[in-house]
């Protein structure tokens, strides 16, 4: 596992301060949080940890992205999740003291706090904060259950399509009633969907050709119209 300097105390604190999910935490609180971590900043496409590894830490990301995924003997990946700033990973293994059950890998640059597991759970349950974490556990549960029933019951098209509009609810800007945001490249977005580079290019040209979407080179554009339609 290759990991790059360690963040600073301050950069953990300041990042720590800027999360929703832990926006009503007092300064002790928050020192206390911040002695707890060994926060280091990652390279993109560092692996946190494999499938099956032992579990114990519980990660947040403080900057970046990090991929949830699963991979099969040959290489196909699936990638189940991506965690963003906020948000935890490693928490299913900290709860029942099992293994791993995903590879986590970055996406881009990171910064990630790792806590010892039970260190942490003791640490949210004095705090108050089990409704929180379990909150943001369920929420990657359901994601998981989203993305499941996709690559079961939806043809590799529309699959991308429904990570695209994710992509766009998730990271894009409004402007003048389109949603807009930065696309992966077709080998990120192969790897979401559980399939090929090549498919990906081609699908993503056949969305063009229909005006499903519009593109300046990694730039997509998106109707609003298009995510009120995604929600119903």
């Amino acid at each position: 596992m290759a990991v790059t300097r360690r963040a600073s105390a301050d950069t953990v604190e300041t990042a720590v301060r800027g999360l929703s999910v832990f926006s009503g935490l007092t300064d002790e609180q928050v020192e206390e949080l911040c002695r707890m971590a060994n926060c280091h900043d990652y390279p993109r496409g560092n692996i946190v940890h494999y499938a099956g590894d032992p579990g114990g830490p519980v990660y947040m990301v403080l900057a970046g992205k990090v991929k949830i995924s699963l991979a099969s003997e040959d290489a196909r990946e699936v990638v189940v999740d991506i965690v963003r700033p906020g948000g935890f990973f490693g928490l299913v293994a900290a709860l029942d003291d099992g293994d791993q059950p995903a590879d986590a890998i970055t996406v881009e640059e990171s910064t990630l706090a790792r806590f010892r597991g039970p260190l942490f759970l003791q640490w949210i349950r004095k705090n108050g904060l089990a409704d929180v974490v379990l909150g943001e556990l369920a929420g990657r549960v359901r994601m998981a259950y989203q993305r499941i029933g996709e690559h079961a019951l939806l043809g590799v098209k529309d699959r991308l399509w429904s990570t695209l509009l994710e992509i766009a609810d998730s990271e894009g800007e409004l402007e003048e009633g389109e949603i807009v945001f930065l696309r992966p490249t077709h080998r990120e977005l192969a790897h979401r969907i559980g399939s090929s580079r090549e498919v990906v290019t081609r699908l993503l040209k056949e969305l063009l050709v229909s005006e499903l979407l519009e593109s300046e080179g990694r730039v997509i554009r998106v109707s609003e119209s298009a995510l009120v339609l995604r929600e119903d």
